[in-house]
């Protein structure tokens, strides 16, 4: 049998297993407040965990099309700076044709006066020529007319001398008186009269510093 010692014994061992299973209860229970608020606070932080990963996942894909622009900037960047090189190429290309054009012009130019002024002396040496032989011309027709005219004189006269009669043979001295007879005439020349040397002789031309070459004077040709 349990003695009286035992039984409180047990008794304090009941009380204290009472006591410690009601402070584990407490204990339990503040376990579960805590529990609870920790899962509240998880599924809290769980949420804000997406949301940041969402924000995350989101600012990963602007820092790539960032990073994509980015490229496509430099790229640009380097197609540009390769256009504006051989822009600037062309350009010093461009500057040393236009020189070059500039040169050619000046000279082109220069040769364009060069062959204007030279035209311009040919024409007034044309129109000189022009104008001396066209003096030439009239002095060659005045002349051929002096000729013509001398020419036809010469005729007339030719014609004259020869339709007069032939003089009578002189007396011989046995004959009549000389006193009633006419002297003989002297013997005639048939030779035509010489002609003034100026007909027949070419007109000279003047010098350049001559305006007018020289004429022959208006009566030089009328022989008689």
């Amino acid at each position: 049998m349990l003695s009286l010692e035992q039984v409180r014994a047990l008794e304090d061992r009941v009380e204290k297993a009472v006591a410690y299973i009601a402070t584990i209860r407490e204990e339990n229970a503040e376990l579960r407040r805590r529990l609870g608020e920790s899962e509240a606070r998880f599924g809290e932080t769980q949420s804000f965990i997406d949301e940041a990963a969402e924000e995350l996942a989101a600012a990963e894909e602007k820092a790539n099309a960032a990073a994509a622009e980015l490229e496509a900037a430099k790229a640009a960047a380097s197609q540009a700076a390769e256009a504006a090189a051989s822009a600037e190429e062309k350009l010093r290309a461009s500057q040393a044709r236009s020189a070059q054009l500039e040169a050619r012009f000046a000279e082109l130019e220069a040769k364009a006066l060069e062959l204007s002024s030279r035209a311009e002396a040919a024409e007034a040496k044309a129109s000189e020529l022009a104008s001396r032989t066209e003096e030439y011309r009239r002095d060659q027709s005045r002349i051929e007319e002096g000729i013509v005219h001398a020419l036809e004189k010469l005729d007339l006269f030719e014609d004259l001398i020869l339709g007069q009669p032939l003089p009578e043979p002189a007396a011989s001295p046995a004959g009549p008186s000389a006193a009633g007879t006419e002297p003989e005439p002297a013997a005639r020349d048939d030779r035509p009269a010489p002609l003034p040397a100026d007909i027949t002789a070419e007109p000279r031309p003047e010098p350049a510093s001559s305006p007018e070459p020289a004429r022959p004077a208006e009566n030089e040709l009328d022989i008689f």
